[in-house]
């Protein structure tokens, strides 16, 4: 198989795409479980309950770009999609609907000013492909 790298990311959020001046991109899905041991069980024991995700995002902001800040708002809610590898046909889509829960912008002296912006999922996220 062959590695491939970040550059090739797609990402948006409610039709607003975010992936054109991105720093990082991260999506982790969990899943929780409870203790079903109990009484004279040697071992512990555990039944499935529900699934979980977030996504987090850090991206420069540009000049006069308005439309970016505003989709992230938080609280906002959407489609979250993105493309590890891109848009291209037969290549890996994922989206789930999501939640805003947070947005930071952070504006150094002598550096870039960069957005970070945290995803709740809403939902199931759905693998397929372009």
């Amino acid at each position: 198989m062959t590695s491939i790298t970040g550059g090739a990311l797609y990402c948006a959020f409610k039709g607003v795409v975010l992936d054109t001046d991105f720093r990082s991109f991260s999506a982790a899905e969990d899943g929780g479980v409870v203790d079903a041991s109990g009484g004279s069980d040697a071992n512990r024991t555990y039944l499935t309950t529900l699934k979980d995700g977030t996504a987090s995002l850090g991206i420069m902001m540009q000049a006069g770009d308005t439309a970016t800040w505003t989709a992230v708002a938080p609280l906002a809610s959407g489609t979250l999609e993105w493309a590890a590898e891109g848009t291209a046909a037969t290549k890996p889509r994922h989206y789930v609907q999501a939640i805003v829960i947070s947005r930071e912008r952070s504006m150094a002296y002598d550096d870039l000013v960069v957005a970070d912006v945290e995803f709740q999922f809403n939902g199931s996220v759905t693998d397929t492909t372009y």
